[in-house]
């Protein structure tokens, strides 16, 4: 009997001892802070930055030449409509236009360009023919307006730029006019 009850105090015992114990939670959903991975989003954040300043120069520089003001969007572009056209036609997503357009970098320098006449580009909106920040822009344009974009890189050529005239995470100036709409 007394090694029952001696058996007894020690289980007890040893049930009370191992409940008090605390042990540290290991979060799962924590992880440790990479070096490199912080670096990058520095490194991103320092180029957004950049960038911005870049755009900001180029819109205060192009307020005085009478075409007015440029317009941010919620998706991260801007745009100024330099010549309003019919505004009972329409741009949407599916439709066939043809675009006289001009690639510029900020800095002026011309990348690309097509003509009314000679070289106009075809597209059908929402096909990304020259990108999201293109499709993006000309939607609810009307036939005939002739409008300024200004893109961020994300919206136009990318990090990698186009590896001919573009280069990397570069803002691009768009100047277009939509010839047709069906």
């Amino acid at each position: 009997m007394r090694y029952r009850w001696f058996l007894n105090l020690l289980c007890v015992t040893a049930v009370f001892c191992s409940c008090n114990r605390i042990k540290p939670q290991i979060p799962s959903n924590i992880k440790e802070e990479d070096p490199t991975e912080v670096n990058l989003l520095e490194f991103n954040r320092l180029c957004i930055d950049d960038e911005k300043r870049e755009i900001e120069a180029y819109t205060d520089s192009a307020k005085t030449d009478g075409h007015g003001d440029f317009t941010i969007t919620e998706d991260g572009y801007l745009y100024r409509v330099i010549t309003a056209g019919d505004s009972t036609v329409t741009v949407k997503n599916g439709s066939e236009i043809s675009i006289a357009y001009s690639v510029e970098l900020l800095d002026g320098t011309v990348c690309y360009h097509s003509s009314e006449m000679s070289r106009p580009k075809n597209l059908i909106v929402g096909k990304r023919v020259l990108g999201k920040g293109i499709d993006l822009a000309v939607m609810g344009r009307h036939l005939g307006d002739d409008i300024e974009l200004i893109l961020p890189y994300n919206l136009a050529y990318g990090v990698a730029g186009d590896r001919e005239c573009i280069p990397p995470r570069t803002p691009i100036l768009y100047r277009m006019k939509i010839l047709s709409v069906r």
